[in-house]
Formats: C-alpha cells, sequence, structure tokens
C-alpha cells in the first residue's frame, strides 16, 4: 500500500498545514517526513501545493468538461474519483465556479457507484455551495476532506486495493495539469516540480503489489506502462532540472493515460 506521509512543507494551493513554505520537489527519502498511522500520501495536495511557484497560468484552459459513462469495474471507478477530486482542484485554481460545481456532483455520482455516497454527501454539496460563492480556500478544504473521508471509508469497508487506485488517480491528474502547464510556459525552477522520482517509484510498486483482479485488462495494462514510462522521464539531469523534452512526454504520456482511464 502506497506510503503514508504528511509532507511536512505542504500549502495545498493556498491551503496551509501548519508550516510555511510549499515543497520544492516530492521527496520520499526526506527525512523530514513525518509518517502518520499509515495514512495516504496527500495526493494531490502534494502536486497542487506548489502551483504558486509557477506564478500565471492559464489553468482555465486544463478543466475540461468530460462525460463519464460508468461501469462495473471499481478499480476504474475509484481512479476516476481521485481525477475528478484532482480536476476539483484545477477548476478551483482557475476560479471556474461552474466548473468546480460540476466535480462536486461528479463526486457524488462516483461515490455511489462506490458505496461511499453517505460519508462525502456533506463534503460535496459544501463544494457546491461554497463554490458559488467563490469562497476559493473552503473548497479546497472540502476537497481534500472529501477525498480523505472517501479514503478513510474505504480502509473501514476494506477496500484496500480502492485507496491506492484513488491516490493514483489524484496524483495523476494533478502531474498532467502541472506538466501540461509546463509544457506551454517551461521554466527550469517549474520543471522541478516534476522531479518526483521516489514517488513514481513508490506508486509503481504499490500498484503491482494490488490483487491481479483489482488491475486486470487493457486499461491496468497501459497505467503499468506509463507509470514505468514516467519513472524513467522524472530523472532530473546534471543541472537537478527535468528537460523542456521530457516534460512534453510527462505530458503527453499522462493525457494518454487520463484519456484511457475516462474514456474506457
Amino acid at each position: 500500500m502506497i506510503k503514508q506521509c504528511l509532507i511536512g512543507v505542504l500549502i495545498a494551493g493556498g491551503l496551509q498545514t501548519g508550516y510555511a513554505q510549499s515543497p520544492d520537489r516530492i521527496n520520499l527519502s526526506d527525512p523530514n517526513l513525518v509518517i502518520v498511522d499509515d495514512s495516504v500520501i496527500p495526493i494531490p495536495l502534494e502536486i497542487f501545493a506548489s502551483l504558486d511557484k509557477l506564478g500565471a497560468q492559464n489553468w482555465s484552459a486544463q478543466v475540461e468538461k468530460r462525460d463519464i459513462v460508468l461501469d462495473t469495474n471499481r478499480s476504474r471507478t475509484a481512479m476516476l474519483f481521485g481525477l475528478i477530486v484532482s480536476d476539483g482542484f484545477i477548476a478551483v485554481q482557475a476560479e471556474d465556479k461552474d466548473g468546480v460545481k460540476r466535480m462536486g456532483r461528479e463526486v457524488l455520482r462516483l461515490a455511489s457507484v462506490l458505496g461511499i455516497s453517505n460519508s462525502v454527501e456533506s463534503h460535496a454539496n459544501s463544494i457546491i455551495t461554497h463554490a458559488g460563492h467563490g469562497e476559493w480556500d473552503v473548497v479546497r478544504k472540502e476537497l481534500d476532506r472529501t477525498r480523505q473521508t472517501a479514503i478513510n471509508q474505504m480502509k473501514q469497508q476494506q477496500d484496500e486495493e480502492l485507496v491506492d487506485l484513488v491516490s493514483l488517480g489524484g496524483w495523476l491528474g494533478g502531474t498532467e495539469a502541472l506538466s501540461a502547464v509546463l509544457k506551454e510556459n517551461y521554466t527550469l525552477e517549474g520543471s522541478d516540480l516534476l522531479n518526483q522520482i521516489d514517488l513514481v517509484k513508490q506508486l509503481k510498486s504499490d500498484f503491482n503489489s494490488l490483487p491481479k483482479r483489482a488491475r486486470r485488462g487493457k486499461l491496468f495494462s497501459q497505467v503499468e506502462k506509463t507509470l514505468t514510462h514516467l519513472e524513467s522521464l522524472m530523472i532530473s539531469d546534471a543541472s537537478g532540472s527535468i528537460s523542456e523534452g521530457k516534460v512534453i512526454e510527462i505530458s503527453l504520456s499522462t493525457k494518454n493515460l487520463v484519456n484511457a482511464i475516462y474514456e474506457s
């Protein structure tokens, strides 16, 4: 299962957790990490923790309206849940009221399929209400609470594999958005935010350790291949950065996988 830790210098797009600075990169070997009772890595928070480091960006271009066709594959649904929460953070960054409200409704629909709607309903309704008022800090908090409440409920239901897949979906959505923005406006400093080699190795290891029934089918073969490819791309060069060419490849790989999850 995914290592459970709280990154000690985390600010979630303005949501402060008690520290003064957001992380420059995600490093699971960082001695400052605090292990917290087998809880989940705060994904996608550690992706969105550093958005302000990129300065003014066209986040609205990253907010997509997608029609989600649900099926009986709970593993795919769990990844979709993580992706939708991640999309909610992107919509908040873009201050897109309609987009955030749409994400709130989709969260409820996916939660219903996963059997956890009663647990997250109040959070989803709060997201919709506060998005209408443009209260973005509150919406960010509710998005994170939605994810954490969902994960807690899945653990109570002994759906541990779904916990990992929610986290994987959240990380994937955040990484897709971040790399897409960097592809359009590349900087060495910004590329360092994609220096996530330790995290992607952990995600890959945890994904491969899931029961075969939880990762059966063409989609999950693509997940495994994409994580392996991203592991090779997220290695910094001698200057400590990730090249523009690699950023473009990361953007393409993550986008292709996100599309596959939505369209499967």
